[in-house]
């Protein structure tokens, strides 16, 4: 029960930021362009040396070999989002571009603005560890499967042809993010046993610090900017926040918890098994829209995706937490 507390309390908090930044957009404090510099900041330093700094601070071999379950829960995660969520949108018969948009927005949670917190209040000693193990696989499929999902369908061959010819080089770098970086950088750190002085981490705990508020005013600030009220019309909305954000977590909480054993496999540890199934019913990852409006493909569902999944998770986390812990 302490740890429902802990998610409360960080939820009531997030909420408290997302009003600060629709106040802050609304008040005229700043606008779109400090906005596209906010998120820019966010992705590319605070969530990269959150990850680094937290993963590496005392952190040993023995410690990665024993929380390497996060990965296997990660590839499943995903194998069972996937399958699901194809056939969801087959089953709503969602339209090409559409149920394109629908499948990533509840495939691909907000891992970093709402999951990296979460984990590290819950689990300050190893929570930064198992977010770098999971943010493997994460990373990995975002930048190919999440990119691929959000192109439209019509000219993807089109633009294909279009596009110069570019070397596996190019292509393994376009799906490099910093993010992806730092986690590896800190696994290597990590298993070449490699101490970082208390000099380097302590500035570095300080700057990824700010990720945390600055994503919450981001997607507040959204809600101010954009015209996110047409979703409230899309019947899937209803049924991918029912299925990913409630059905499936409490589901999965008691696949890891129940079947191992059955298998004779043992028992996964609870805070693993507690940590992902929060990052299974986590709102829609905010880069959906980034990806979605570099290839104009509905950005406006992808900013509605974000902020209605963003608001009903206040909700819906509390509610799993009081469940599983």
């Amino acid at each position: 029960m302490q740890q429902f507390f802990i998610v409360l309390d960080q939820l009531i908090g997030f909420a408290v930021m997302l009003v600060i930044g629709f106040i802050c957009i609304k008040a005229h404090v700043y606008g779109q362009k400090a906005l596209d510099g906010m998120c820019q900041l966010i992705l590319k330093v605070g969530i990269p040396t959150l990850v680094f700094a937290n993963a590496v601070s005392g952190t040993t071999r023995d410690d990665l070999v024993a929380s390497f379950a996060i990965i296997v829960m990660t590839v499943v995660m995903y194998a069972l989002l996937i399958g699901l969520f194809r056939l969801l949108a087959v089953v709503l018969r969602l339209p090409g571009e559409r149920g394109r948009i629908f499948q990533g927005g509840f495939i691909f949670g907000n891992a970093g603005f709402i999951g990296l917190p979460l984990a590290l209040a819950l689990f300050p000693g190893r929570g930064a560890l198992y977010f770098a193990l999971m943010s493997v696989v994460d990373q990995c499929l975002l930048w190919t499967y999440g990119v691929w999902i959000t192109k439209p369908l019509a000219n993807q061959s089109s633009r294909a042809d279009e596009r110069p010819a570019t070397s596996w080089g190019q292509r393994l770098l376009s799906f490099v993010s910093p993010a992806l970086v730092a986690v590896f950088l800190a696994l290597a750190i990590i298993i070449a046993g490699i101490p970082v002085p208390q000099q380097v981490l302590s500035p570095l705990h300080t700057v990824g610090a700010v990720s945390t508020p600055l994503s919450m005013i981001y997607i507040g600030g959204l809600f101010a900017l954009r015209d996110w009220t047409p979703i409230l019309r899309k019947y899937e909305l209803y049924v991918g926040i029912a299925v990913k954000m409630l059905v499936f977590p409490i589901m999965f909480y008691y696949l890891f918890t129940l079947v191992p054993p059955m298998l004779g496999l043992g028992r996964i540890a609870p805070d693993m098994v507690h940590m992902m199934t929060l990052m299974s019913g986590l709102p829609t990852m905010s880069a959906l829209v980034m990806f979605a409006e570099r290839e104009r493909n509905m950005p406006e569902y992808a900013i509605g995706l974000v902020l209605i999944t963003t608001l009903a998770s206040l909700f819906t986390l509390t509610a799993v937490s009081y469940v599983v812990f």
